[in-house]
This record gives structure tokens, sequence and C-alpha cells, in this order.
């Protein structure tokens, strides 16, 4: 399974960098959560990505200098920074999503109808149940 992710991600970002997105495939998966959310603390941004609070605040410097975030102090809590996908974050980020349509129809490309529905109801039992070990441990 490791292999397949693996050779999934690195297909990806070569088609990101031959289709010159403006941004690479990993800096597109990390901004996901703020594109889904209206608001996002840095701090639960690091902890969707899993990545420590120093690195997640060099990853949105580099999203700031870039004009695809906006950082801000929380209204309610001082201590911490909300981010806000801007105009050109979203214009930018959408401009990925063809790649992603196209890389999706390669991956399903030699699957018949029914082994496809199969690879879906896999997949919904592999993510149930790491979220079920996550709660489990506390994640």
């Amino acid at each position: 399974m490791s292999e397949t992710l693996l050779l999934m991600r690195r297909f990806l970002a070569k088609e990101f960098e031959s289709k010159r997105i403006g941004m690479r495939f990993e800096e597109w998966m990390q901004l996901l959560p703020v594109v889904e959310s209206e608001i996002l603390s840095q701090k639960d941004l690091s902890d969707l990505l899993v990545k420590d609070k120093t690195t997640v605040s060099r990853l949105v410097d580099g999203w700031v200098k870039k004009s695809w975030v906006k950082r801000g102090v929380s209204p309610e809590d001082k201590r911490y920074y909300i981010l806000r996908l801007t105009k050109k974050g979203r214009e930018i980020w959408e401009k990925g999503l063809p790649v992603i349509a196209s890389a999706d129809a390669v991956f399903r490309k030699d699957l018949s109808d029914t082994e496809e529905r199969d690879l879906y109801l896999l997949l919904f039992k592999i993510q149930s149940s790491v979220q079920m070990a996550g709660q489990q441990n506390g994640a």
C-alpha cells in the first residue's frame, strides 16, 4: 500500500510541475485544510498536518509571502493566529483541481465499475479504521 501511495504522489507531483499550476502538489495538499475551512487556526493546521508549530509557521510564512493566505490574530484568543484563504490563494489552488481529476481518471482507468466500487468501500474501511485508532490513541 505504501509503495502505491508513493507512486501516486510522485505522479501527481510531476503532473503539477508539467502543468505549471503555480504551486507544487505537496503545497496543494497542505493548503487543503485552509481551503475547506472559512477560518482555521494555525495550531489546528499544525494538528491536521501532523507537523510541529515551527514547521507550520514557516509554511504559513511562505503562503503569506505568496499572498495565498492572510494571517491574523484570533479575536477570541490573542495567543492564536487564524488563517484565511485569499482570492489569489483560492484561484491558484483551483487550478490544481483539473489535474487531480485527470490523475484520478488515470488511477481508475483499468478498473471495472465493480472494482471501482469495491475500491471505494475498502478505502472507506481503511479510513474508518485509521480514524478509530486515532480516537483510541487520543489523536
